[in-house]
């Protein structure tokens, strides 16, 4: 951080009018007073006032470091919340999606994804409401988007896990399905219904775009938080997200 004099024009302003005060005690006095004894008198109040101002700035760019701590650390700390989502996120579509995307047979081939974490993860707004001030209001705002996409995920995830165990697996095996063998889409409708397998059809394509577009959003806003960060606490240390494999 940069010493300045003067860091805000609040304190400028102290400054002036404190040393007009002291000038017009000074040019009040002159009358009355020899030459001497009005510079010792000025001498002394501006040692006085010098004292108090600088003690009140070193106090002020105390506060100042000890306030860019606490934002530093709360920006790392959203970063590192994103960074554990967007590695739910991916995780999620390696395990279960990816090999099924654009296949005709995904509503029924991907598993239910038994024993995956729900992760209960929380962005402290309030702690990074420093952005405001600094003019990067527009990243609450996709923090925000990406909450909700998150969500929405979560639910599409258990919406899909039920119907898959209670109904879909139940209605297969009754019907003599073995998993592994083949078996027509058209059979594996006809034993669902149109109901089950329209709701399935919608859930899974839905569930398979979510996953990519959260991944794909989650990788850009990391990288923008990072930057917006850097720019504001130059020199700092702060996370980065550092991809092992794409």
């Amino acid at each position: 951080m940069k010493f300045k004099l003067f860091p805000s024009d609040h304190e400028k302003t102290l400054f002036i009018a404190i040393a007009s005060f002291c000038m017009g005690i000074s040019i009040g006095l002159m009358p009355a007073l020899d030459a001497k004894t009005i510079l010792g008198a000025v001498v002394t109040l501006v040692a006085a006032f010098a004292g108090a101002f600088f003690a009140y700035k070193f106090n002020a760019d105390r506060e100042r470091r000890r306030k860019n701590e606490i934002d530093l650390a709360s920006a790392n700390r959203a970063i590192f919340t994103l960074v554990r989502v967007y590695n739910y996120v991916a995780g999620f579509n390696k395990q279960f999606l990816k090999d099924y995307s654009g296949s005709p047979d995904a509503y029924v081939a991907i598993k239910p994804s038994l024993g995956n974490s729900d992760p209960d993860w929380k962005l402290d707004y309030d702690s990074i409401s420093f952005l405001i001030s600094e003019g990067k209001s527009e990243i609450l705002t996709e923090l925000t988007e990406i909450e909700e996409i998150f969500t929405i995920f979560n639910t599409t995830v258990k919406t899909r896990n039920h119907i898959h165990i209670n109904i879909v697996q139940p209605a297969m095996e009754a019907a003599g399905f073995v998993d592994g063998a083949s078996v027509s889409l058209d059979d594996i409708d006809r034993v669902l219904g149109d109901r089950i397998s329209t709701t399935m059809k919608s859930v899974t394509s839905e569930l398979i775009e979510l996953t990519q577009r959260g991944e794909e959003q989650l990788e850009g806003l990391i990288k923008k938080m990072h930057e917006i960060m850097v720019e504001i606490f130059p020199g700092k240390n702060v996370i980065r997200m550092e991809k092992i494999d794409k």
